[in-house]
């Protein structure tokens, strides 16, 4: 039997206009129907949380002004701007109608089309430059910090250019990320956006994976197959980890970003094509390039381009806002609804060093979210790791906060925490693997108010 979701869904994608779900408290977007990311070019991740003022614009380049919280029932908006991926607006009218569920209350935006999609530089003066403005409408980029601010202003200035662009940074600064935020404001918004993880391929695959091979090519090509490069034509490609690919693998790469043409394994027809490099790397590549570790010629060739992406511990005014995100978005994921942070968990999270950077964040906000059982992320859920680091730095500003007993629970729950997470929630395996009896773990877990 279809159930009620399914129903819901189904029923919301035979819209022909586009409508969008607006979370009154926070002015974003809380979803979208298939109609809607088609408009707009946008993914579900990437549309939602995007602010409402920053999709839906005067004909003057304006935001429609929605205000969080605002008291209305229903109301028509006329001759507005639907801003869509690669430098494109359409045209629509729309209405908005305010709906309460489960004590939420939304707008529910229906966006007409009146026209067909134009190109912004043929709809006003200056509208380009107002509607993709170079601090805003990048909603997968999340922070405040000038540093980041900084990066969002390359990235408008570069995204409307075809040229190479090479992304530098440590593991886990989100590379990716500002990859695809440039494909999605370019003028190529719409066409294929393609990703290759240089590091993961042997130098054998390597040639194959990028410019595909025709049957017979090699024992067991037992078809043609369409390499990276011919998915990605009209698009963008990303090449991330170029640092790690072979020198043989960068001359053939290299002829491909000179002439924009190449020949599959086994054929001898050059086939063209017109694709826009991202490339990314968290080496210095200036560096291996003088210790004759990278084609000098190949490093010029993609540093057309450099944006330097700042570690997460030179940001750390963002990390509140990153916490929401990724709080918001597991918790949702896991059915749950945490809706705050403890300020010790915050302090804790605020001190930590952040070697991983966004991405181990991320990961200590999923894994956080996992155990905590109640409407507040404690510091106990935090993983053992970062607990015990903690610990470490801060011994005498905790001696002060936390008595023994205290600590000796905290200790206590983590390495629970962490030998039911090794364990993958198997009860047994966690007593055997803590060398207690399977009949005492059900008093631990009532002690820790853990809900395994």
């Amino acid at each position: 039997m279809i159930s009620a979701v399914d129903l819901y869904q189904a029923f919301f994608n035979t819209f022909d206009d586009c409508v969008f779900v607006v979370d009154v408290n926070t002015g974003t977007i809380f979803d979208a129907n298939a109609k809607a990311l088609e408009a707009t070019g946008l993914a579900p991740e990437d549309l939602k949380r995007l602010d409402v003022n920053g999709l839906l614009r005067t004909r003057a380049g304006d935001g429609i002004g929605f205000k969080v919280g605002a008291a209305f029932n229903k109301m028509a908006l006329d001759d507005l701007l639907l801003v869509s991926t690669g430098g494109f607006t359409i045209r629509v009218n729309v209405s908005v109608t305010r709906i309460e569920c489960k004590q939420s209350k939304y707008l529910v935006f229906i966006a007409q089309e009146v026209d067909k999609p134009q190109h912004i530089e043929c709809i006003a003066p200056d509208t380009a430059d107002v509607l993709w403005s170079q601090q805003q409408d990048f909603p997968t980029i999340i922070g405040q910090s000038e540093k980041i601010r900084e990066v969002c202003r390359i990235i408008g200035a570069v995204a409307k250019t075809d040229a190479t662009v090479l992304l530098q940074g440590q593991s886990g600064t989100g590379k990716e990320v500002i990859a695809a935020a440039i494909h999605m404001h370019s003028l190529r918004g719409r066409n294929p956006f393609v990703k290759v993880n240089c590091a993961a391929l042997s130098e054998m695959l390597l040639e194959s994976e990028l410019f595909g091979h025709v049957k017979g090519a090699f024992t067991g090509a037992i078809r043609d197959r369409c390499g990276r490069f011919k998915q990605a034509d009209g698009g963008t490609i990303l090449l991330d980890e170029i640092g790690s690919m072979s020198l043989s693998g960068q001359a053939k790469l290299l002829r491909v970003l000179q002439e924009q043409e190449f020949e599959a394994v086994g054929s001898s027809v050059t086939t063209s094509v017109n694709v826009r490099v991202i490339a990314s790397t968290n080496i210095d590549l200036a560096k291996a390039a003088a210790d004759g570790k990278f084609r000098e010629d190949l490093y010029y060739r993609l540093n057309v381009f450099s944006i330097l992406l700042p570690p997460l511990r030179d940001r750390k005014e963002d990390i509140p806002l990153l916490i929401q995100h990724f709080l918001e978005q597991h918790s949702r994921n896991l059915g749950k609804e945490i809706q705050a942070v403890a300020p010790q968990t915050q302090a804790m999270l605020m001190e930590h060093n952040w070697p991983g950077n966004v991405r181990e964040l991320e990961n200590v906000i999923e894994h956080a979210a996992i155990v905590e059982q109640g409407p507040t992320l404690l510091p106990a859920s935090l993983p053992i790791n970062l607990t015990k680091a903690h610990l470490a730095e801060n011994d005498n500003d905790l001696t002060a906060m936390l008595g023994l007993r205290e600590k000796l629970i905290l200790f206590e729950r983590q390495v629970l925490l962490d030998t039911l997470l090794r364990a993958n929630g198997v009860k047994k395996i966690t007593a055997e693997m803590l060398g207690i009896d399977a009949r005492n773990l059900p008093y631990l877990l009532r002690k820790h108010h853990l809900g395994y």
